[in-house]
Order: structure tokens, then sequence, then C-alpha cells
């Protein structure tokens, strides 16, 4: 169902409707609908209405033109909305999200690993979160979403391994064919790499709507591609806006400082839509613990993430791979596994290999 008063904004959603194959009901205020939310699987709230949906339990999409950003956003989180959808820009992205409620076991799970802070280790559990999963049986993608970080695939020792990187995609216009995304990316230790580092010396130096665009088709094809998808966000505006629209839950991970407990807590408020949870890095000291942290962020913790000694030369080393072996780092995976699971990720081995050696 979609709320709105528009017309121009009733024809944008039928579309996106008519190419995911789903039933669309239009109205014009809550009054109209309420009876009939029994039979429907989402609700599409259009941004020239503000409205409250008493009773409504099921998912909600903020959507409307790229003029409306701010006054959507701002509804979005009165009414806890799962997402935002700026259209026409996002029709490919929300065709997906339909699609996928009309078939809840079609697609990979995406989750996104953001740093509340600078240096706070988010890239290091990207890559052993991914590895980690990829030792469990998964298909994973691991995407680096930080044009201006180190590069994921040198940390891994992947930097010269042939394949496609984010620019080569960015001239894509149109769909990608999944299977071919998939065997055209590097892959090392059992994880298919989607990385900045090795790219043409002509890369952009941001991310423009043609970049934007394509970054929705690459996700829509990793979803096909793959089991999970972690992409390593990166904390700058733009690749949280390009990257982050399209993850069903956050990881954000906090040192157990107040400082970066306060800097995470702003960043929390500028994720898009979706469940969060905290990890929180040690060590800890005298009366702090992980839900002091978790209190002062204002999201539920999750798991800790282990003090690895050794981390520095590991990572310069390039052999982050390694620390899979240490029992720590499989539990704190598996944990994240489970919550992913709790969260709904339908295409989870329904076996769960991860509680059984972490």
């Amino acid at each position: 169902m979609v709320i709105s008063g528009s017309p121009a904004l009733h024809g944008e959603v039928g579309r996106v409707a008519t190419a995911a194959a789903v039933g669309l009901v239009i109205v014009q205020s809550v009054e109209q609908g309420s009876g009939q939310w029994e039979n429907m699987a989402a609700i599409l709230v259009g941004s020239d209405v503000e409205v409250r949906l008493p009773g409504w339990r099921g998912p909600v999409v903020m959507v409307g033109p790229a003029e409306d950003l701010e006054r959507m956003w701002l509804q979005a989180s009165v009414l806890g909305a799962d997402r935002v959808a700026v259209l026409p820009a996002s029709a490919q992205w929300l065709a997906n999200y339909l699609t996928r409620l009309r078939e809840p076991t079609a697609g990979a799970v995406v989750v996104g690993i953001v740093g509340g802070c600078g240096g706070a280790g988010a890239s290091t559990l990207s890559i052993l979160f991914a590895a980690g999963a990829a030792a469990w049986g998964f298909p994973v993608l691991l995407v680096d979403g930080d044009q201006w970080g180190g590069g994921l695939d040198f940390a891994m020792d992947a930097g010269e391994l042939p394949g496609l990187r984010w620019p080569d995609l960015f001239n894509a216009s149109g769909p990608i064919n999944a299977e071919q995304l998939a065997s055209a990316l590097p892959k090392a230790a059992g994880i298919s790499l989607l990385a900045w580092a090795g790219a043409p010396a002509d890369s952009p130096g941001h991310l423009d709507f043609r970049a934007t665009a394509a970054i929705g088709e690459v996700m829509q094809a990793a979803r096909s591609s793959f089991g999970l998808v972690v992409i390593d966000v990166g904390r700058s505006p733009e690749s949280l806006a390009a990257l982050g629209v399209h993850c069903d839950g956050f990881v954000v991970v906090v040192p157990s400082r107040f400082q970066a407990a306060a800097a995470a807590a702003r960043l929390v408020r500028d994720l898009p839509p979706a469940p969060v949870g905290l990890l929180v890095r040690g060590p800890f000291r005298d009366g702090v613990d992980s839900q002091v942290v978790a209190a002062a962020v204002g999201i539920p913790c999750i798991g800790v993430m282990p003090e690895l000694r050794g981390i520095a030369d590991v990572l310069d080393d390039g052999h982050l791979l390694g620390l899979l072996k240490r029992r720590k780092v499989r539990h704190l995976n598996a944990g994240l596994l489970d919550w992913l699971e709790d969260r709904g990720g339908s295409g989870f081995a329904p076996a769960q290999p991860w509680r059984a050696s972490a």
C-alpha cells in the first residue's frame, strides 16, 4: 500500500510495483487504508503526507522526490520507518526490496560494518567476519565502501590479484549480470572482494550520481550471487548514503571510551533506518563495561570485540586472516551470525555450522 495524495508519486510507485510484480493499493489517507492492513506486506508513505500508523507492525518505507529528502528523514524517524527511497533514483532498489518481501528466501543478507569513530576497527572486523563466514560455508562478498581507506585488499594481501574494482563498474549502465559479476571479482581466502585499491589512476574522487546508480546495480546483482555481503561502509556521508541504503542491518564498532561513544551516537543518527547493533572494543577501564558504552551510544550491545595482540604487525604484514585461528575471533563471528539470523537472515544455512565450531 502507498499512502499519498500525489498523482506523480502514485505513478512512480506504480512503475516500481509493476517491475517487482507485486500488487499495489493506493490510498490518500490512513483512514482509507487502515481497514486493509491485514492484507498488506508493506506500507509506503509518501513525502507529501504526515501520518502515524497506529496498530501497523510491518515494514514501512518513506518514498518521495529528492527535493523532499530532509522531510522524508524526519518523518521516517517519527514512524520508525525501515527505509527511505528517493524516486526515481532508488526505483531499482525499491523494486528489489518489494521482490524480497514477496520472496523472503531470495537474496543475500547485507550487513554494513561501521566505525563509530576513526580507528575503531571496522575494517579489521569486516575482513575477519567475512573470512570467518566463508570458512563456515557461506558464499561471501566483502565490499570496500571507503575509497579513502587503506584498501581491504592490501590488508588481505590481495592487492595484486586480477579482477574488477569499483571504478571498473562505474561505467555500467542498466542491470549487471549476477553470475558475471561473481566470476569477475578477485577472490582471496574463499572471499570475493570488491575494493578500490589497484583501480585505474583516473578513479573518481567522489561518488557522483552515475557511480551511485552503478552501486545500486552492483548490490542488486550481489544479492543474487552470494549468501552474505559484508560492507565496510566507511564514515563519510556519501558512503553512508550510497551503500548504507542497501544494508539490512548495521554493526557499529566503538572503543570503550566515552568520547568514542559520543561520536558513535552522532553517527548512528545518520544511518539509514535498519536494525543496528553495537560491538564494543576493549580493553575496558574501571567502571566501564559494554553495557555502559551501549547506554551512552543509545543502541543495544550485541558483543565485545576481543583485544587482539599483535594486530598492528598483522595488519602491516597483510596476514590478518591468520587471526581466524583464535577461538575469541570464531566466537565473535558466531555471535554476529546469530544476531543477523535473529534479524531475519533468510539466506543462512539451517544447520547453523558456526555454532558447532565457535
